[in-house]
């Protein structure tokens, strides 16, 4: 059967219909296509494609001119402070709209280094500044990305099928705001990150996918003038289709940091097309991973000797047999609500690699789960082979300085437990195993374990003692338990003859059940059977 499939491949193939390879690969590409359209917002809710002024999400920025601002934040390493208008500033009978203009345009003239928003008042402005530096913290805190950006330049460009106008932020540098004190006014500075000057990520897409038109790539080192001359090279590239550039500068939240990983899809897809794992993902049903042979949480015990196990946290047997999982290189999905040792786990294998001289990438989407590993090798002293490549960590200046302390730094390694101390815990551990082994074993003619027991008593606490007993319990067997089970039911749906009017006992109420009681029912009933 097999033949002749391949023969009627091949067939098919000599007669210009796509091969069972060329439709594989075809359902991989669509994959790869569908993925990347998700992870890019190409719709009019993104700003970096469709930017609005919003009240409280951005600032335009009237003064110093762009390239005094660019100059300033992107190539000294300078911060720019706000500029606040007073209010005294303002005469009491002009209306809101007039005082707000008067606020800027009044007496006192802003500095030449200090950023002027327009016509916002002192309390509007601040309150502006409060929202962006709230949020933008937020962010940065929860998944270590930037998303407050000076943008500088503006694309006006028209949708293709509408022909509406558009505008865009062009290049765009991450900044962050602080102040010194309440007292002293906001300031932005470019954070030290490695990547500094981005051109609009989802602007190029766009522009590629509906106009496929690219985009002048910024340049690789910056001078005094480069940001008008590129802007000047974008504005001859937008002529030729009625387009234009506008020399503004934005301070507003700008969110892409999806899209690093669109481009690695996007540069890197042949690579990642053939990786098993990532068609697997993809749902082809023809790939097949290789499984290893791997223990199950009763045999991961058999696994290593003590004196070949580095965990330096406690691991329970399904944790150890992740750890084992990784070890072994067997890809794997470790799943677990909040609390039950994910991060623990991961420590433990990160510890194990470390003794087995490999490298590991930890790789999360928020901060506080690299945070969290860390601060546990940390705790137990594997913070010299850690390199934080996250957050404000992720700078050249950060990344020489920590393998520099690395280098220089020298270890000095525990000292080993003697061979003795290693077979003392085989022994603590094979005795602990058989202590659990026992306590879960099957045992006489009711094939119930201890722990079986124990835990259905406990569910009896709170039922009334009932003086009953059971000869040669040893030989109760399953089917005899049953049919005690089933007697007591019937005895239990009788019952209420007790209640009835001509029942000799109806209405007593003992005060209490006691040996002594329960000896002289016992005399009485005895008596009564001799009559």
């Amino acid at each position: 059967m097999s033949k002749i499939s391949v023969q009627n491949r091949d067939l098919m193939q000599e007669n210009g219909f796509p091969s069972f390879r060329e439709n594989y690969d075809s359902s991989m590409t669509r994959r790869i296509e569908d993925w990347k359209s998700r992870l890019i917002d190409l719709s009019r809710r993104n700003n970096l494609l469709y930017f609005k002024p919003r009240k409280r999400g951005n600032l335009s920025i009237s003064s110093p001119s762009m390239a005094t601002i660019f100059n300033r934040l992107a190539l000294r390493k300078r911060h720019l402070e706000f500029w606040y208008p007073h209010e005294s500033d303002v005469p009491k009978h002009q209306s809101q709209e007039k005082a707000n203009f008067s606020l800027i345009n009044g007496n006192l003239t802003p500095p030449a280094k200090q950023l002027v928003c327009g016509e916002l008042s002192r309390v509007d402005l601040e309150k502006v500044l409060k929202n962006l530096q709230r949020r933008s913290l937020s962010d940065y805190r929860e998944r270590g990305v930037r998303i407050l950006h000076a943008a500088f330049g503006m694309l006006v460009w028209k949708e293709k099928e509408t022909g509406e106008e558009v505008r865009s932020p062009l290049v765009l540098v991450p900044v962050e705001l602080d102040r010194k004190s309440f007292r002293h006014p906001f300031a932005i500075s470019v954070p030290p990150i490695e990547e500094e000057v981005v051109l609009n990520p989802a602007l190029k897409v766009k522009l590629k996918n509906d106009f496929k038109i690219e985009l002048p790539p910024l340049p690789e080192y910056w001078e005094s003038q480069s940001l008008l001359n590129y802007l000047s090279g974008v504005t001859q590239v937008a002529k030729e289709l009625g387009w234009k550039v506008d020399a503004t500068v934005e301070i507003g939240l700008f969110s892409f940091h999806k899209l690093v990983i669109y481009n690695d899809l996007d540069t890197n897809a042949g690579v990642i097309t053939q990786h098993p794992i990532i068609r697997k993902i993809a749902g082809l049903k023809h790939e097949h991973l290789e499984m290893l042979s791997l223990p199950e949480e009763h045999e991961v015990d058999n696994v290593r000797a003590p004196e070949k196990t580095f965990q330096v946290l406690d691991a329970d047997s399904s944790q150890r047999v992740s750890i084992e999982y990784a070890l072994r290189g067997q890809s794997f999905v470790m799943q677990g609500p909040p609390g039950t040792g994910k991060s623990q786990t991961i420590a433990n294998i990160i510890a194990e690699c470390i003794a087995q001289g490999k490298s590991v990438l930890f790789v999360s989407d928020k901060m506080a789960a690299l945070e969290v590993v860390y601060k546990r090798l940390r705790e137990v002293g594997l913070s010299s082979f850690c390199l934080e490549l996250h957050s404000s960590k992720a700078n050249k200046k950060e990344v020489v300085t920590e393998l520099q302390r690395c280098l220089d730094e020298h270890l000095i390694p525990h000292k080993l437990p003697s061979p003795h101390e290693f077979e003392k815990l085989v022994l603590l551990r094979e005795s602990l195993n058989n202590y659990v082994a026992s306590l879960h074993q099957k045992r006489f003619n009711l094939q119930k374990s201890a722990y079986d027991v124990l835990g259905e008593l406990s569910s009896l606490e709170c039922v009334p003692f009932v003086p009953v007993e059971l000869p040669n319990i040893g030989s109760l067997t399953p089917q005899r338990m049953h049919e005690l089970e089933d007697l007591i039911s019937r005895l239990k749906a009788v019952w209420q003859v007790m209640e009835d009017p001509d029942f000799p006992w109806r209405g007593y109420r003992g005060c209490e059940y006691n040996v002594e009681v329960r000896a002289e029912i016992s005399a009485v009933l005895s008596n009564l059977l001799s009559i």
